[in-house]
């Protein structure tokens, strides 16, 4: 609850995967489930790449990268 969306979206933004061309934070989420002080942060992630098709695997890829980051600086884990 107390890392600004700001700077978490900063990092994602400053070490993203070259495919990645926008990340958007969308929706913030308190309550239900999540415990007492946490949140929960939804990003839109929009990926490009101008000289071929991006495979799934591409995608994945890049979606596990900065999952990976958000994990390593910020404690953060995907909720499912």
């Amino acid at each position: 609850e107390d890392l600004s969306s700001a700077e978490i979206l900063e990092e994602l933004t400053r070490n993203r995967p070259p495919l990645v061309q926008e990340i958007r934070l969308f929706d913030v989420f308190r309550g239900g489930n999540l415990g007492q002080g946490r949140k929960s942060l939804a990003f839109r992630v929009v990926m490009q790449d101008t000289a071929r098709t991006l495979t799934d695997a591409d995608a994945d890829a890049a979606m596990a990268q900065l999952i990976g980051l958000l994990s390593a600086k910020f404690g953060a884990k995907l909720r499912t």
